[in-house]
């Protein structure tokens, strides 16, 4: 039996309708895929370059710890030239007591012999008047206290050279722990600066993996970026910038990143791909070391000259070290300031070397930096704020806890940022309006840059009030 005709018409329009939905309907679940693999590729360029800036931040604290250790090497020889003073101190003490006590035994010995030979009893039985007795009795009397005093002299004068004694023997004491202590921290610079050359290396081969990682990663975002952008986008409108790029911040010159000197973007410096030392293998690090400790005993006499100076350029009366830290009036803190940015900023273009700088301007450094005359982030502050005195040392961590702290947002023109835990990583100089003066990394030059947040510590250090 036929069916009915009459049921065609409705199958037809039933599956005319199924069809159209599927239509409707297909692109949307289509789009959803392409929609949850882009955001997964902008999650793994992101963890990427969190790796990245994992890794670059791990490279500062490294090299800040060298820094650290030569400093401690540094404290600890002036220790043990203290200490070494207070001994030759101490025997010169102990030889004017032997001269002392020889002095005093010959008066004792002259004055007892004397007395042996013309002793004073037979005096009165030769005496003819009264008035004889009465002279002959001052006399022994005389002669008595005389005989006291030589005595006393003489034990006073033992003492005193035990006491001395016992002093150099403590000063002799302390020395030798004083050497001991500085031939130790020389042990721990040494290894300190191995442990990075060693370090560095295997950062190396993790900066390439990451790296290449990033790049695939950015390739992969990019091309699905451009399968998923409206086909009636204009081709003249600008892609939006991957993640990890680098945009200039608004009101800072365009060319913020690129080296001063030569315009060249190259030496940018990306946060999310940092430079590694290339390590100083070839050298020896104990004469790395007393290379740099060398350069660094210079900047004592240095800051106290600038300091002297300064004060004496503003009217002011120098200190008796001419170290000012702390000691120049709020009045003139400004001035300072200027002076201090402009120390720094007449050194734009010179180029980083890890390890460089001292009061007197750029040096050689440590790893590479050995063969660079030129400053590190550290070795920047140090330069510029000894020209009005103030002595900083070669390193963030002591730097950051040099003056008073200031919460981040309060940060004014004159205060050094610091970044990583305890300020372990990098120090800047804030000009105001966003801009910092700064020592990057190997390979760049100072330069000013945008003000970084990311990591930064939670107070800035400042060493000059106005």
């Amino acid at each position: 039996m036929r069916r009915p005709l009459g049921g065609a018409p409705a199958t037809r329009l039933c599956a005319v309708s199924l069809a159209f939905g599927m239509v409707l309907t297909t692109p949307q679940l289509a789009n959803a895929k392409p929609a949850d693999d882009l955001a997964e590729l902008v999650t793994e360029v992101a963890n990427v370059n969190q790796k990245l800036q994992d890794l670059g931040a791990s490279i500062q604290s490294q090299q800040e710890s060298v820094n650290k250790a030569i400093l401690d090497v540094q404290t600890a020889r002036e220790k043990a030239t203290t200490a070494q003073q207070d001994v030759d101190a101490s025997a010169r003490s102990v030889k004017d007591a032997d001269a002392a006590i020889t002095a005093a035994q010959d008066r004792f010995d002259q004055f007892a012999s004397a007395m042996y030979v013309h002793g004073p009893s037979s005096s009165y039985l030769t005496a003819k008047d009264p008035i004889d007795i009465l002279g002959t009795a001052a006399t022994g009397q005389a002669l008595s206290l005389s005989t006291q005093k030589v005595m006393s002299d003489l034990a006073r004068a033992r003492t005193e050279q035990v006491n001395r004694e016992s002093t150099a023997r403590l000063a002799k004491q302390q020395a030798d722990d004083a050497v001991k202590a500085a031939e130790t921290s020389q042990q721990s610079a040494v290894e300190a600066l191995t442990n990075a050359q060693q370090t560095f290396k295997s950062q190396q081969a993790d900066l390439d993996r990451l790296t290449a990682e990033r790049a695939d990663a950015q390739a992969k975002l990019q091309a699905a970026q451009a399968l998923s952008a409206p086909t009636g986008r204009s081709g003249g409108a600008a892609a939006p910038p991957a993640p990890g790029a680098k945009p200039a911040p608004s009101g800072v010159n365009p060319d913020w990143d690129a080296d001063p000197s030569t315009g060249n973007r190259n030496t940018a410096w990306d946060m999310t791909l940092p430079q590694i030392p290339s390590a100083f293998v070839s050298g020896d690090p104990v004469q790395i070391i007393n290379a740099v400790l060398k350069i660094i005993t210079t900047s004592l006499q240095v800051t106290q000259d600038l300091g002297r100076k300064f004060l004496q350029s503003i009217g002011l009366l120098p200190t008796p070290t001419g170290i000012t830290n702390g000691a120049i009036p709020v009045v003139y803190g400004r001035q300072a300031t200027e002076y201090v940015i402009k120390r720094g900023m007449a050194q734009m273009g010179v180029p980083y070397s890890w390890g460089g700088g001292n009061a007197s301007g750029p040096s050689r450094g440590i790893d590479s930096g050995a063969g660079t005359v030129g400053f590190d982030c550290s070795g920047l502050m140090l330069y510029m704020f000894a020209g009005v005195g103030i002595k900083l040392d070669h390193y963030t961590g002591s730097q950051y806890n040099a003056g008073r702290k200031v919460p981040s947002s309060q940060m004014r023109r004159g205060d050094m940022i610091f970044y990583g835990p305890n300020a372990s990583q990098h120090v800047a100089m804030y000009l105001g309006d966003g801009q910092m003066l700064e020592a990057p990394y190997t390979g760049s030059v100072v330069k000013i840059s945008p003000v970084r947040t990311s990591g930064m510590t939670p107070y800035v250090t400042r060493m000059i009030e106005w």
